[in-house]
């Protein structure tokens, strides 16, 4: 027994040594003879040093995100990665970029691709390495010197370089990938990319709480005496991973530090400051490169398309001291005024990172939303400025759409833990991808094009003057074909009830009587024009947003009342101007009409001479997790959105000719993450792939 201790003891020691090897310990090559860099810097240009040319980026984000699970699962294959790669490449892009550290597969599956690349003489791969803290780190109480924050950052900035080199094992995390990495893909890393946006409050509260101030003289990274307190952290910490990186590897990155447009180094008149909650700045031309940075240092621009341009709107003072700046001439160079002052204000090469356009439905601003291929437009005409004012490169955001994301404006509406199971089209945030993932109906993948070979009779509902009505489900939301009756006659309403605990057996003005009460009516005004409309007490819009749409309490000011005729558009809260015309502040948000469906093939209403296709997003119809089947329950009983489970739900079809209405009974399905879907490359891959091709 003592010798088995004995033994046992000394493999548990042995097996501690060898991850302390591997995970902490190093040999010091500061004495090294020379540092290696896949890239460096020359004035505000990156230049690959094997061909010595700039480089130009063209990159797209890559999250760990598939159907029915979270991006935190890491539940992408190797081989997923690996056709995703290859997909990549052949869209003519030159970069990904991975926003935390994921699972080992993701690396190996870069490693491996890029090996093959070179093996065939084709060009590889190139990755941006974000090194972040968690949304807790940024948003909790303390300041950005708290170990939370500061702390995790070295820490998080040393497993990546490990990571990056092969060299590490990461225990269980809930918030990154975990895992043994071991392959070397030092070679293909363009840069470590401190941060990916920062919260403005937290820099403030640090600058104005800590008195760490001043410059910083490390051997990698200096920041001079100007230096508010954020700053000399970030320079801290970027000193702290090259000098990590080249004692223990003799090798060197380039290093991005991130900021956006409420942490610019810019000041604004008040009104703006106000609108994009800008509390903080972080001025990188206070940051050189120390005397051992051989690689150099860049800026990666997190990027909001407000619509607004914001270099018309700098205080007197600002004006004054950016007067050489906004002096050079940028007529006729189809540059982004605001991009162009910042890359003029700007001592380093800057790229762009976080510019995307959703192909959702929803939205979140006044512009939109977009088709695909005006996602792809929109895309490529931002590239396109990007590289006018004068920066090197873009990342787009993002290669795949991502379920598990949910928008300010619709987070209200959905139960939190059920967004990868289904996919929210009301969501902007959820359609930034240039790969779809479609899912499929019991017939397969149900299209809204006028064919018909995914319906069978087995779907049909009702049969009555107006014509055939049929319907069927997939993880998107309610599909419905309509077969017209000869001559039918407009408009035609179809009646949708999902609750019990509200709805009208009629429409105020209207003819129609219903033999159920209904939530929705849908109405078409022939057969290309279609718009949801909602019962006034479960219209959703009012429960979550009345105070900021027009500024009076849902819950106590004329409520409707649970069973009144009348029937609303759909609406969504968006983010409007940021001043009106008068030059006021606005203080109240503007909505847009998100029940008319968009008519068009793979949009939401698509008819042939004789048959129309529609879709309505569970969304819409007030589902909170359709893969449960819940719904929103009374808002005035609860004083606000809960979630009710339901087993069916009821659709009828008629006109003025037929105005007594009949729904039929529908058993709503159930799934988690037993539902099928297929990968789907949309119209905006072959756009930004015919646009990056002209300048590979």
């Amino acid at each position: 027994m003592k010798r088995y201790l004995i033994i046992m003891t000394c493999i548990v020691f042995a097996i501690a040594a060898v991850v302390f090897a591997y995970d902490q310990a190093y040999f010091p090559k500061r004495r090294a003879t020379r540092v290696t860099f896949p890239f460096h810097v020359e004035n505000t240009a990156i230049i690959e040093e094997k061909t010595n040319e700039p480089f130009l980026v063209k990159g797209v984000d890559v999250d760990s995100f598939v159907p029915g699970y979270y991006d935190t699962d890491h539940a992408v294959s190797k081989q997923k990665y690996m056709e995703w790669f290859e997909q990549i490449a052949d869209m003519n892009a030159n970069t990904v970029r991975a926003v935390r550290i994921y699972d080992p597969d993701f690396y190996n599956a870069f490693y491996e691709f890029n090996t093959q690349q070179i093996g065939k003489k084709e060009s590889p791969l190139y990755l941006i390495q974000v090194v972040g803290v968690t949304d807790y780190a940024q948003n909790n109480a303390r300041d950005a010197w708290s170990d939370e924050f500061y702390g995790s950052l070295v820490r998080n900035a040393k497993r990546c370089v490990d990571v990056v080199h092969g060299r590490q094992f990461l225990p269980y995390a809930r918030t990154s990938g975990y895992g043994l990495y071991t392959r070397d893909i030092s070679p293909w890393l363009l840069a470590y990319e401190i941060g990916s946006r920062w919260e403005a409050d937290t820099i403030a509260y640090t600058d104005h709480k800590d008195d760490r101030t001043g410059a910083y003289e490390g051997e990698y990274i200096e920041v001079d005496g100007n230096a508010t307190s954020f700053e000399r952290l970030l320079g801290q910490v970027m000193d702290t991973l090259c000098q990590y990186e080249t004692d223990k590897y003799a090798q060197q990155h380039l290093i991005a530090g991130t900021t956006q447009l409420n942490t610019d180094p810019f000041d604004f008149e008040p009104l703006y400051d106000q609108q994009i909650g800008k509390s903080a700045s972080i001025d990188f031309s206070r940051f050189k490169a120390g005397p051992r940075l051989v690689s150099g240092l860049i800026i990666a621009y997190s990027y909001h398309d407000y619509g607004h341009d914001f270099s018309k709107d700098l205080t007197p003072d600002e004006q004054e001291r950016l007067k050489g700046v906004l002096d050079q001439d940028n007529a006729g160079t189809g540059a982004d005024p605001y991009l162009r002052l910042f890359e003029h204000y700007s001592t380093h090469p800057v790229i762009l990172v976080n510019g995307g356009y959703s192909s959702s439905r929803g939205q979140t601003g006044l512009d939109g939303p977009y088709t695909e291929q005006e996602q792809g437009e929109a895309l490529v005409r931002l590239y396109r400025k990007a590289l006018a004012s004068g920066l090197d490169g873009m990342v787009l955001t993002g290669w795949q759409d991502n379920w598990s994301r949910s928008d300010w404006n619709t987070s209200p509406y959905v139960e939190e833990g059920q967004q990868p199971f289904w996919h929210d089209l009301q969501s902007e945030g959820q359609g930034f991808g240039l790969l779809e993932f479609k899912p499929l109906g019991i017939n397969g993948a149900i299209e809204i094009d006028g064919e018909t070979q995914e319906w069978t009779k087995k779907e049909q509902i009702l049969s009555c003057p107006v014509g055939k009505l049929s319907v069927q489900f997939d993880a998107e939301g309610v599909y419905m074909k309509i077969d017209w009756a000869k001559d039918v006659q407009f408009p035609v309403v179809i009646p949708i009830d999902v609750t019990p605990n509200s709805g009208a057996r009629q429409i105020e003005g209207e003819p129609y009587t219903f033999d159920r009460d209904a939530d929705f009516v849908l109405v078409l005004d022939n057969k290309k024009e279609a718009i949801l409309r909602v019962q006034t007490y479960y219209e959703s819009v009012r429960a979550a947003w009345n105070a900021q749409i027009r500024g009076s309490d849902a819950y106590s000011i004329q409520v409707p009342e649970p069973h009144e005729a009348r029937f609303v558009p759909v609406e969504s809260v968006a983010e409007g101007a940021i001043v009106d015309t008068a030059g006021h502040l606005t203080y109240f948000m503007p909505t847009v009409a998100s029940g008319v469906l968009r008519c068009a093939k793979g949009a939401d209403l698509y008819s042939m001479a004789d048959v129309t296709e529609l879709r309505l997003p569970w969304g819409l119809l007030n589902f909170s997790a359709p893969n449960q089947a819940a719904v929103h329950d009374d808002y005035y009983l609860h004083y606000g959105i809960e979630s009710l489970p339901v087993e069916n739900m009821y659709v009828g079809l008629g006109n003025a000719d037929d105005p007594d209405i009949v729904m039929e009974k529908i058993k709503l399905p159930r799934w988690v993450r037993n539902f099928e879907y297929e990968e789907r490359l949309k119209d905006s891959y072959a756009i930004v792939q015919d646009a990056w091709k002209e300048e590979r």
